[in-house]
């Protein structure tokens, strides 16, 4: 079976949906899982297009295959995942564009913890919010991707995987990748593995992990404990124990709510004033003993039955908007020393945005706004 038919059967579409994507038709389609045809190099571009994927994805097994790959592919252990694969060439690429670099960011070696518990979660969550946001301990984080991405860490999207999320230290660089989800999704996701890369990679030169959703946030306490400390970690930064406090009580004197039990409405309106999804909200609220243990996941179950789940009822109540998380396909630090590397002529424009999965758009604007010209921070 050839490599583009290995790939294409790895995807989770069907050929109506791969052909859909790619403009190609479906009997061609057909014809390539088959092998009863070869793409030709038009072919290979409209499903890199439509796919969102590399075309060096369609390259021959032994092409694909490289130090990080391998190290990739050996941490999940599992069967393949073109966002894994994608997420190898990404790091490898950035590799190559970046300046070498001895030792990580200072910041990523600086935190100490003694075990994995929730106090040990909780102090350095809040030491690491006075860093990002000094003097502003009760604010939301929704500003968290381009704070990270001052801070000297590269993101990316983890498109069409199974995986919700991946963080990597590889040769002094952190990355954190993130798949196209739910905003609300979207940050504790980020958050989780920012925890990660701070308590679990900063003694490697090279580690890579990734995470199923249901490792990341929601009601389920079935985890190992190290995904117990980051998913505590996350909680703790982005929703601060005193800000929390502060706003729900804010919330209930407007509304004139005088029942002592913590109800969805001021959850709701939390998770919109913090930018995180009902459920880690709720959670939250759990932990800091604002409801009783298990209330969180009764109040999500009341919610998805008789409302249709949290955010059609919070709709329907009228809610603020919750505000918007950007997380982009490639973060400005790394596009505007791709884009300098291509004005001086040491890459092409197509080696970049096929190794990157961006546009020449993305690049261009990159460079034209001036942001990290300089590229990360050590």
């Amino acid at each position: 079976m050839s490599r583009v038919a290995t790939f294409l059967r790895q995807l989770p579409l069907s050929p109506d949906e791969i052909a859909s994507k790619s403009r190609l038709s479906t009997d061609r389609i057909r014809a390539f899982l088959d092998g009863d045809e070869d793409p030709t190099l038009a072919d290979l571009r409209a499903l890199s297009r439509g796919l969102r994927v590399p075309l060096r994805s369609f390259a021959s097994d032994s092409a694909a295959k490289s130090d990080l790959g391998m190290l990739f592919r050996q941490t999940v252990a599992s069967r393949p995942d073109r966002g894994v694969e994608a997420a190898a060439g990404f790091v490898e690429a950035a590799l190559k564009l970046l300046p070498p670099r001895d030792t990580p960011p200072q910041w990523l070696s600086q935190f100490r913890f003694e075990q994995e518990t929730y106090e040990e979660a909780e102090r350095l969550a809040n030491e690491f919010r006075q860093m990002l946001l000094p003097g502003q301990l009760d604010e939301p984080l929704t500003e968290l991707p381009r704070l990270i991405v001052g801070m000297g860490a590269i993101l990316g999207r983890l498109e069409t995987s199974r995986f919700e999320g991946a963080s990597v230290v590889a040769d002094g660089y952190p990355f954190v990748f993130v798949s196209p989800r739910f905003a609300g999704r979207m940050l504790f996701t980020l958050a989780h593995e920012i925890g990660h890369l701070i308590t679990h990679h900063k003694n490697s030169n090279r580690s890579v992990t990734f995470d199923l959703a249901g490792q990341i946030g929601g009601l389920n306490r079935h985890r190992t404990q190290a995904e117990h400390f980051v998913n505590a970690f996350a909680s703790v930064l982005l929703l601060p124990a005193h800000g929390v406090g502060m706003f729900l009580q804010q919330v209930r004197g407007t509304l004139g709510i005088t029942n002592p039990a913590i109800g969805d409405i001021e959850i709701l309106y939390l998770s919109r004033f913090y930018g995180v999804s009902f459920d880690v909200a709720a959670r939250r609220c759990e932990d800091l003993q604002l409801l009783p243990s298990g209330g969180a996941k009764s109040l999500a179950d009341h919610l998805r039955v008789y409302f249709g789940g949290p955010e059609k009822r919070a709709e329907a109540l009228r809610l603020p908007q919750r505000a918007p998380v950007h997380i982009p396909r490639v973060s400005k630090n790394l596009l505007s020393v791709a884009a300098e590397k291509v004005e001086q002529g040491e890459v092409s424009i197509g080696w970049v945005t096929d190794r990157l999965n961006c546009s020449i758009n993305d690049i261009y604007g990159a460079r034209i706004s001036g942001e990290g010209r300089r590229g990360p921070h050590h």
